[in-house]
């Protein structure tokens, strides 16, 4: 619609200047509206999602943001930019509807948020967010009579009171159900309803984001609004997916054996299927490395997506290494690769169209099956960003598999269990947690898990045929720990015996040391020795993980093959070495790393050994739950010696890894797992922020005190939001800076090739394709390499000398020929 169409009494939301284009709020509004209810997985959200896209975008229709529409039809990008408060007047709208009621509480915050997360009581001021937007001045009674011509006032409140009654019979059905879970077991507490009350919210808020981003890209590029897969559609994907999933079994049966380790893995994948017609929500697959959980789980995804009518099926890992490979397995598996959406940040594309078609896809998760990171799902769930909140809602009423679930962060735990409950519980989720050394073994006093089914039966049915290895603690074979030449030593003792054998250490710095120690021995034995380590980049990695596959594939007997790594080779990496020797970490580790060790029983058993390193020779001081870790293995290891009939004589039984767990979680400081954040000199913790939010609370009663106003009776929703995404980091670590390294002629030539002649979009294009050779170093590296790293395309990017690149060592602190930068 030109400008000149445009009738009294028709706002405007959107304009496109370059074609005298109009978007009619009212369209606009019915359109996210309807797109909301639609999308909503929650029937209890439908009414209350429809009424705040009806009213998101009221404050449009104040005169001045009509006029400033008017001004970038007209003149384009030479209007004067204006900012213009429109997420005010609708949040006041609801607010004096449904007066004083949770459901206008909710829906206000999320209106006034549907430009950015906030905080719901202000940690500077002590004011709720309905005060502070309640003291903005807007022409909130022009505004209020202009939408009432454009919605009918009768029909807004029938819809509010719809809202109500809905959400408060879902409030009704958290707190009865904690409270039956309380009754049932008055020991362990499952969570505040106040969390999973906030976890609705952020559902609420990602339909809001997707829906006016979806109604504002159609109207953009000229497209319908988009339609989500039907329920009908979705079942024939489930169908075709299972059809193709049980030729590729049978086809992989066809060339396998009947060896013991076989039979078992087939009997799990048996469990599974079994498990998948049960209505049971949350289940745990807790079985021995190697044992084919990946393609168990999916078997059980699979199926149950089918007779539950589940609308996604999302498989989450913790490293890209496993990503990558069962990434590609699952969509072998399911026959059809455009069913599977890959998601995480090795993902790179030959074009920019190509790149902007992903990045809407990641966007929303709008697949069938989504294979992603425990980062980007963590994200989804706590992020701040609105690109992260939009995806929220699809994780409602799927199947999510949650692989190696002890590596989800310590500062993250209590985070974590408190929404596989929400999603499980209340969200239509159905959640699976896979490992060989789970966590949720160890009960906790609050914000536990709760219970959940072994999908594959009791572990201990089939454990004693994936026996493959026997572990022996050697971490006292040297009192105060071992120098690296001492290793080196124990190394090559155990070559005596062992012809292949992987050493894993805690640090890049350790891992390189005593790599370069056991190279000068393997050239004087003709040992073939490799290395894997993160100060190598990712094309690297994997370029000399091929080559150990290809040397340990055609190994001969009494030819010796040593690999030195960091743990990035505990998990996702099928190789199989006749011995592992882990220096101290936590049980979970050396259990990942035993993995690694006979894995396919091609031996009677295999050896695993666990060293203790000294101080000096593995710096851990600085690795705060590395450091936890070892404490409670050596404490545990110590029971285990004076009691080892309690745990089967086998370090790595249920019972052991349970007790190692609790010592683990008795030993961290306190609100660890709540993810602790100090703000203001004041200790606070993301639990209590996205709950109760006590901190927000005491600010708010402070000003209104001051101020000789009466409290009144809280209602719940508090929380903090803004802060604690603001606050969240999936994984807590040093920042990291990215270098492009000189790997290969390849890498050489790119670099070459980001010259200034080049226009930024292609710059950005050979940047994004070079991240296969990026490695992350922390500032203090990145200052004591000094001019050896410097500036490409302009600022854009970071490139390291040759000379500072060893293609056995990856980035190294001094020039390969002793050269001074100048």
């Amino acid at each position: 619609m030109a400008i000149e169409n445009i009738c009294a009494g028709n706002y405007i939301a959107h304009v496109d200047p370059d074609e005298e284009r109009v978007q009619l709020l009212a369209d606009h509004l019915h359109n996210t509206a309807y797109l909301a209810e639609k999308n909503c997985p929650l029937s209890e959200l439908k009414s209350l999602a429809r009424l705040i896209l009806l009213l998101h975008d009221a404050g449009k229709l104040r005169e001045d943001f009509q006029e400033y529409m008017k001004d970038i039809l007209e003149k384009g990008d030479k209007a004067p930019k204006r900012k213009i408060d429109h997420s005010s007047a609708g949040g006041r709208l609801i607010e004096e509807i449904a007066k004083n009621t949770l459901t206008a509480k909710v829906a206000a915050y999320v209106i006034y948020s549907h430009h950015g997360i906030q905080d719901l009581i202000d940690f500077e001021s002590g004011k709720s967010l309905s005060e502070q937007r309640g003291e903005k001045e807007i022409p909130y009674t022009q505004i209020k009579n202009r939408y009432y011509e454009l919605e009918d006032k009768a029909h807004i409140r029938d819809l509010a009171l719809r809202a109500h009654k809905d959400f408060q019979a879902l409030r009704k059905n958290v707190v009865t159900r904690l409270q039956e879970m309380l009754l049932e077991d008055s020991e362990y507490r499952y969570g505040h309803s106040d969390f999973y009350l906030g976890m609705f919210v952020r559902i609420l808020m990602s339909l809001q984001i997707d829906s006016d981003w979806s109604d504002s890209a159609a109207f953009s590029d000229h497209h319908p609004l988009p339609e989500r897969m039907s329920e009908d559609d979705m079942m024939e994907v489930w169908r075709i997916a299972r059809s193709n999933f049980d030729k590729y079994i049978e086809n992989l049966a066809a060339f396998g054996d009947d060896s013991p380790l076989n039979v078992q893995r087939n009997a799990i994948s048996e469990l599974c299927y079994q498990a998948s017609a049960q209505s049971c929500s949350r289940y745990r697959l807790t079985v021995p490395t190697g044992a084919g959980k990946t393609l168990s789980s999916l078997r059980f995804a699979l199926n149950h997506a089918l007779k539950y009518k589940k609308r996604h099926i999302i498989y989450v890992s913790p490293f890209n290494s496993i990503l990558l490979q069962n990434s590609e397995n699952i969509r072998k598996a399911v026959g059809n690769p455009d069913y599977v959406l890959e998601h995480h940040s090795d993902i790179v594309f030959e074009t920019e169209e190509e790149q902007v078609v992903y990045q809407k896809l990641t966007e929303n998760w709008d697949s069938p099956i989504i294979a992603t990171t425990a980062v980007q799902l963590l994200n989804t769930l706590f992020s701040g960003k609105k690109s992260s909140i939009r995806r929220m809602y699809n994780l409602c009423d799927s199947v999510i598999i949650f692989d190696e679930i002890q590596a989800i962060p310590v500062q993250c735990a209590e985070l974590f269990n408190l929404a596989v409950n929400f999603l499980s519980e209340f969200a239509g989720t159905t959640v699976v947690l896979c490992s060989a050394t789970q966590p949720s073994l160890a009960k906790r006093k609050e914000n536990d898990v709760m219970p959940c089914l072994e999908m594959a039966g009791d572990p201990g049915g089939y454990a004693e045929d994936f026996q493959r290895v026997d572990i022996e603690d050697k971490t006292e074979f040297i009192p105060g720990g071992m120098e690296i030449e001492d290793l080196k030593n124990f190394v090559v003792d155990v070559a005596t015996n062992q012809d292949t054998i992987l050493v894993i250490m805690n640090t890049r710095s350790s891992a390189s040391k005593v790599y370069q120690v056991l190279q000068e021995e393997a050239k004087e034995q003709n040992w073939k020795c490799f290395h894997l380590n993160k100060n190598m980049c990712n094309a690297h990695i994997r370029d000399e993980l091929v080559a150990l596959k290809d040397a340990l594939k055609g190994h001969k007997s009494g030819e010796k093959i040593i690999c030195v790594s960091t743990q990035l080779i505990e998990a996702g990496v099928d190789l199989s070495f006749s011995c592992v020797i882990r220096s101290l970490a936590g049980m979970d580790s050396i259990v990942q790393a035993a993995g690694r060790c006979n894995r396919h029983k091609e031996l009677d058993r295999g050896k695993v050994y666990i060293v203790k390193m000294s101080q000096a020779a593995e710096h851990v001081e600085r690795m705060e739950e590395v450091n936890q870790a070892q404490k409670a293995c050596e404490s545990f290891l110590f029971k285990f010696h004076q009691n080892p009939e309690s745990y089967h004589f086998q370090l790595d039984s249920q019972e052991a890894i349970c007790r190692y767990y609790e010592l683990f979680f008795a030993g961290l400081e306190k609100d660890k797992m709540k993810y602790p954040i100090r703000m203001e000199e004041t200790d606070m913790t993301l639990v209590d922020l996205l709950g109760v939010n006590e901190a927000g609370k005491v600010r708010y009663q402070k000003c209104h005190e001051a101020s000789g106003q009466t409290i009144k009776k809280w209602l719940p929703v508090n929380q903090a939001f803004y802060t604690a995404g603001q606050a969240f980091q999936a994984i807590q670590e040093q920042e990291k800076v990215n270098v492009i390294v000189p790997y290969n002629d390849e890498a050489r030539q790119r670099i070459g090739g980001l010259g200034a002649s080049r226009s930024v979009s292609d710059q950005k294009q050979l940047i994004r394709e070079l991240q296969r050779y990026a490695v992350g170093i922390a500032p203090w590296q990145l200052e004591k390499l000094g001019n050896a790293v410097y500036k490409i395309a302009g600022d854009l990017a970071l490139a390291l000398n040759e000379d500072y690149y060893d293609t056995k060592l990856g980035i190294t602190m001094e020039a390969k020929h002793n050269l001074l930068l100048v």
